[in-house]
């Protein structure tokens, strides 16, 4: 069955509204609203549950936080009954959230009718309070039902008045909350600071264990691993191979052992994993209509519904049909990039030796591996740069995004699912919505400077400035980090740069795309300042930044404390000039601003100089003492900027009667 998402805020069904379905809730919280009052409804709770005798609901529900549901279908009594003789698990779980339910309008009851401590009596008939009339009943009728639907489970027919509770779930099963009778309200309160909410919260696990049971492997992905290794058409010895490495890695006591046998096995799976990736993705480029498994397989490494979770594989299969990259804004799942690269639209990416195709060739024939024939016939051939791609840059990618290195296995394994799936999904609006956040502060980073000429205006030579944004690449893994695979495509420098990702990522995206465009702001000034980078007499952001960080223990600007975090921050860095700065990048773009200072007095300005803010943050930053000088600095570099454009503009309309569109869009850039 697929699971409803529900986002925080969102309103899942009305008070009134008809009890279409019962919905069991596997991730977040929701909150039941009635008239005088609220309850907090956490895993394994069931909505809808107190009314299935009435069939309308009594409440409202709201999501608080962003929820997962499983909807269970409600046509009455007869087909729960149905049901629980079919699932026991599931009748369990049904009466556990009934009774947590309404112990917990119990305890509201009496809250709420409570005048002195110990005063209060749970009786309908000793209060004109209408809530608690209300409550009152509501939960001795929640008590009745779930009794009658556990006779009438068990073949018996009883009355709905008056039944005692322990009569609900056999003794040894009841909810220890559940169980206990109503008590004055001082000793309630010594009750709740000690065994209440242990027993609650051993509840919860078990009713949320229960509703993951509940939910069955679907029938598309029974035996999904036979289905793959068909499809990839793998010789016998792999098929064979394959199938037992994946049995004895779900068999694993621990999946993420660090032994030398443990390693070993991995890199056995890992490499077997490759070889099947390779074949499944060659079948797949000419198939239409490609099994579910298969799909699953090319998009996030699935192999087994019991190894990446049942409820994990379920999600995945209900947004299948939905679940793609925006190849037209930039954003690839990992299927889609190789697809890209096959059909000529995209080059292959450079290996971990920052060799493109190429360069590989050429090397290939240099060492004597290929000849001047095949190294022409490699060149133009679709598929075998998309071997390269395979063969060079996804084993090496796939582990760097994963991130944890030692515990590398490319198979989607719920154990390495550290957030719920629903919430780490990388979708093309995430990427595209973080990007622009970032843009919004360094509205430069994506630009190039470029020469512009035009015989039609006389023109002869202007620099301008073109954005191009990065290519997306959600590689099929469950990871934490991001890689600025290149600036871009082979020596064309207006070319996107490459972005790698996980396509479940377990860590924030706007923090992992923040460390990526401040690696690409380094690598990009390499690229453009070529063997110079570091040359100090050819100011840059490289240059000016790796000074810095060289001769920070003689800088006179910099105070002791100041050059002890330095110096322990490049501990930290293993010496990396390119990470220090990638990590002054992040201080920022997420702290300064916003106007809240974390750089030295040294860093700051090249970071201004290098990387400025926005017109609008500059505006809120102007009359900062730390930023004033550099934004007054900052201005009037762009009044002169502006001024020859300007000059350039009268001239054109003079003689032309117009502007061409990119001195426009130089304008803007400028005014940013």
């Amino acid at each position: 069955m697929a699971i409803i998402r529900i986002e925080n805020g969102q309103l899942i069904c009305q008070a009134g509204d008809a009890l279409k379905e019962l919905y069991v809730i596997g991730e977040g919280n929701v909150r039941a609203v009635f008239p005088g009052g609220g309850l907090m409804m956490r895993k394994g709770d069931i909505i809808g549950i107190q009314d299935i005798k009435s069939g309308v609901h009594s409440c409202s529900y709201l999501a608080v936080t962003d929820t997962a549901l499983v909807p269970y279908p409600y046509n009455g009594l007869e087909q729960l009954l149905t049901l629980f003789q079919a699932k026991p698990n599931v009748m369990h779980l049904f009466f556990t959230s009934s009774a947590r339910f309404s112990c917990s309008l119990l305890k509201h009851c009496a809250q709420a009718g409570r005048q002195e401590p110990g005063a209060y009596v749970l009786d309908s008939r000793s209060t004109d309070n209408v809530f608690e009339k209300a409550a009152y009943m509501q939960t001795r009728s929640d008590i009745a039902r779930a009794a009658e639907i556990a006779d009438a489970s068990a073949g018996d027919d009883m009355s709905d008045n008056g039944i005692p509770y322990d009569r609900v779930i056999p003794p040894a099963k009841v909810d220890p909350v559940a169980r206990k009778k109503p008590q004055p309200a001082a000793e309630e309160k010594q009750q709740e600071s000690n065994a209440d909410e242990e027993a609650r919260t051993a509840a919860a696990e078990k009713a949320v264990a229960a509703a993951m049971e509940a939910v069955e492997i679907p029938a598309e992905l029974e035996d999904s691993l036979s289905v793959i290794l068909a499809f990839s058409e793998c010789d016998e010895a792999l098929a064979q191979r394959f199938t037992e490495e994946v049995e004895a890695y779900k068999a694993m006591p621990d999946k993420d052992g660090t032994d030398d046998a443990d390693r070993r096995f991995r890199l056995a799976l890992t490499g077997d994993f490759y070889k099947l990736y390779t074949k499944v993705f060659e079948l797949s480029i000419n198939e239409t209509n490609l099994p579910v498994p298969v799909r699953l397989f090319l998009n996030f490494g699935f192999v087994d519904a019991q190894l990446a979770g049942v409820s994990n594989s379920v999600y995945l299969l209900s947004i299948l049909d939905t679940f793609s990259g925006e190849p037209e804004r930039g954003v690839y799942t990992f299927p889609e990039w190789l697809l890209a690269v096959y059909n000529g639209d995209k080059e292959p990416s450079r290996n971990e030796f920052d060799m493109d195709y190429p360069a590989y060739l050429r090397d290939q024939k240099k060492n004597g591996k290929i000849n001047e024939a095949q190294e022409k016939q490699l060149l133009t051939s679709n598929i075998d740069k998309v071997r390269f791609e395979l063969e060079n840059v996804f084993p090496v990618v796939n582990k760097i995004t994963f991130g944890r290195i030692s515990t590398f296995c490319p198979l989607l394994s719920e154990h390495n699912l550290m957030k719920p799936l629903h919430t780490s999904l990388v979708t093309p609006g995430q990427l595209h919505k973080a990007l622009d956040a970032i843009r919004e502060l360094d509205f430069s980073a994506f630009y190039r400077e470029t020469t512009y000429t035009s015989e039609e205006f006389g023109i002869v030579r202007e620099y301008l400035q073109v954005e191009i944004l990065p290519d997306f690449i959600l590689m099929p893994n469950a990871g934490v980090r991001g890689a600025m695979w290149q600036e871009i495509e082979g020596k064309r420098r207006l070319t996107p740069s490459r972005m790698m990702l996980s396509v479940i990522a377990l860590e924030s995206i706007p923090q992992l795309l923040t460390r990526m465009v401040g690696e690409f702001r380094w690598e990009m000034c390499k690229r453009v300042q070529g063997a110079r980078w570091n040359d100090i007499s050819e100011p840059s952001l490289t240059s000016q930044y790796t000074d810095y960080i060289q001769f920070y223990k003689k800088n006179r600007e910099l105070s002791p404390d100041a050059k002890e975090k330095l110096r322990l921050s490049l501990q930290r860095a293993k010496n990396s000039v390119k990470e220090m700065f990638v990590r002054d990048y992040v201080l920022w773009i997420s702290y300064e601003g916003n106007g809240s200072p974390r750089l030295n007095k040294v860093a700051r300005p090249i970071l201004f100089a290098y990387c400025p803010f926005a017109a609008a943050t500059r505006q809120n930053l102007v009359q900062h003492p730390l930023y004033m000088e550099m934004i007054n600095r900052y201005k009037l570099l762009l009044s002169q900027k502006l001024h020859h454009l300007d000059m350039l503009c009268n001239k054109l309309e003079k003689n032309y009667g117009t502007i061409p569109e990119e001195i426009t869009k130089q304008i803007e850039f400028l005014k940013s």
